[in-house]
């Protein structure tokens, strides 16, 4: 009789604390959180609070995502968010707002009680100052307040890095497809639909994962291009086979000097009987990238800053996009770097657009000078003093965004010298989509070149470039992999060891 109650006091602590739920229950309780960033070690920036955009409890739904819009039109679910922080690509994120962040997101699991699943909007390549691996650290915290049997679904940028440690602590994963990125709000969907699929059929999911060791930029593994292309358009079709549920191929993060930079493919299956199938799978698909990586090149025309602006004067586009890919701020990079401004007019380049330069001290001095406006401007370098330095130069202020006068985080204003219109931006961005343009009054296909802080077009200029090339510039995000002191990357690892062999192997 001591046994039963003493059973019986067991399973109702449980029930408070949160982990186990009754059969009675008919609510599904899912639990929201995540910390999305893209961390690049190389840089000798931080990543700190002020970088953050914070959404805490029921600010998580105010904006009309996919998933959580399908979340909130399922009556059967409860929607408990927490906390969802994201920043800009940059160096690594400081201790303190980490441990603030897992901090919130641990009190609100606390508060939450009992709990049936917890979904994870996460990019994958978090890096955080003092942690070895932030990721695993925060799965494995959550997994010490709800035990093993709560289902937890991550989703992630393709340009992730998840490690064993972490991966580990989940039931279920998925990414982007697209690189340039189309379909991250499909991909945070699919990772709901996910979830509410093992619950509602009390499925066991098994994952099975590759981790192969390729390093290997953003610019030269884009999906809709071969090599990749084909195998990507292979990730549908497995998903939709018996027994799987997802498929994803993570291209990873290179700019991270971290043992767990690799590419890596993951096959989910709906259980136990499945895990063997989506073994094979993994690792066919593994394979078959190995296989093309002497492939895996830039899908444009590239050379140095001097060479793509002559290329750019003999092309007979009207317009030619070029990227300044070693300042690139959506892979890390400061975006301060004024050296491509200086081979623009250092080559007297006619009717170029430099789009744009961050320094938010310059673009303060040009909104208080007004439009018409004419100064002598020292420019960038400020951020970036490895690989930049400061510019001065004579210049008029043509315009400026709407937001300027109230100094928003879009804040830009546009100044001309010798013929080079530049423009300055008072926060750490890239000009990645028509409206950034817009936002300045001036349209990107009025000008012969435009330069870009990017490294592969994002989806709105790539699809209206006439021609775009890739100038190979310097900074935290150099496309020669070879060239970076990698120190802590698991090795082999292609390209650093061109001759190495390799066969896909399952992580255990």
């Amino acid at each position: 009789m001591r046994t039963f109650f003493c059973s019986l006091i067991m399973v109702c602590l449980l029930l408070s604390c949160g982990g186990i739920r009754t059969d009675k229950d008919k609510q599904l309780r899912i639990l929201t959180c995540g910390i999305r960033h893209e961390s690049n070690t190389f840089s000798t920036l931080r990543t700190g609070l002020s970088d953050f955009n914070v959404q805490r409890g029921p600010q998580v739904l105010v904006e009309k995502h996919l998933w959580s819009e399908y979340l909130k039109s399922e009556k059967d679910v409860e929607i408990i968010p927490t906390l969802h922080a994201y920043a800009w690509p940059g160096g690594m994120v400081t201790k303190e707002a980490y441990e603030q962040f897992k901090g919130e997101i641990l009190q609100g699991i606390r508060k939450a009680g009992a709990l049936d699943g917890i979904y994870m909007d996460m990019h994958g390549a978090l890096h955080v100052d003092g942690y070895e691996d932030a990721q695993a650290d925060l799965i494995k915290s959550i997994r010490e307040i709800v035990g093993d049997e709560v289902v937890i679904s991550a989703s992630f940028d393709l340009h992730g890095n998840p490690s064993d440690e972490f991966v580990k602590g989940l039931d279920l994963v998925t990414c982007f497809r697209t690189a340039p990125h189309r379909d991250g709000e499909e991909t945070k969907l699919r990772a709901v639909k996910n979830l509410l699929k093992v619950l509602r059929e009390d499925l066991q999911p098994q994952m099975a994962y590759v981790t192969i060791p390729i390093l290997v930029p953003g610019e030269k593994s884009i999906t809709e291009v071969e090599p990749l292309h084909s195998i990507y358009e292979r990730l549908d079709t497995l998903e939709h086979s018996e027994g799987l549920m997802d498929a994803s191929i993570f291209v990873g993060y290179a700019w991270a000097d971290l043992p767990r930079s690799a590419m890596r493919v993951f096959v989910v299956a709906q259980d136990s009987f499945h895990l063997d199938k989506a073994g094979q799978e993994a690792c066919r698909l593994a394979q078959d990238i190995w296989h093309v990586r002497r492939k895996l090149e830039l899908d444009v025309e590239s050379g140095t800053m001097d060479e793509m602006i002559r290329r750019a004067g003999e092309l007979p586009q009207k317009t030619v996009f070029i990227s300044d890919s070693g300042d690139n701020t959506t892979a890390g990079a400061p975006g301060d770097n004024p050296q491509f401004i200086e081979a623009l007019l250092r080559q007297k380049a006619d009717n170029a657009l430099f789009a744009g330069l961050v320094d938010e001290e310059a673009y303060s001095q040009c909104v208080n000078a007004g439009i018409g406006g004419k100064l002598r401007l020292t420019m960038g370098g400020r951020r970036d003093t490895v690989f930049g330095h400061p510019l001065t130069l004579d210049v008029t202020v043509e315009a400026m965004a709407q937001d300027s006068l109230l100094s928003t985080s879009r804040g830009a204003v546009l100044v001309e010298s010798e013929g080079v219109h530049i423009a300055i931006i008072n926060s750490r961005r890239s000009f990645t989509t028509l409206q950034d343009f817009t936002d300045l009054g001036i349209d990107p296909l009025d000008y012969k070149i435009v330069v870009v802080k990017l490294g592969y077009l994002y989806p709105e200029l790539r699809d209206i470039a006439p021609v775009h090339l890739m100038a190979l510039t310097s900074g935290f995000c150099n496309l020669d992999m070879r060239t970076l002191p990698f120190q802590k990357v698991h090795r082999p690892s292609y390209p650093l060891d061109l001759n190495m062999e390799w066969e896909a192997e399952l992580r255990k």
